[in-house]
């Protein structure tokens, strides 16, 4: 799992990081309108849009997932941010 960050100053985060990350912000709840829309589809892997739309910015992530028997997991996700 690699994640890239499209900025000045671009930083890449290791797997188990990101994964510790996402489990210490389990629950919260942001102050963000999100959207998704699948941009393609087929039975065994998918690239979703999602954003995430703050009062001052936007994050924007390019995803994509693969099905690994019945669930599906990313195996990479590109940010942007406005």
């Amino acid at each position: 799992f690699n994640q890239k960050i499209q900025a000045t100053n671009a930083q890449s985060n290791s797997r188990s990081s990101v994964v510790k990350l996402l489990k210490k912000q389990k629950g919260e709840k942001l102050n963000c309108t999100v959207s998704t829309d699948i941009i393609e589809e087929s039975a065994d892997y998918m690239v979703a849009k999602v954003t995430l739309k703050f009062e001052n910015f936007t994050k924007t992530d390019l995803v994509t997932l693969e099905r690994v028997g019945n669930d599906w997991k990313v195996s990479k996700s590109i940010n942007s941010y406005k």
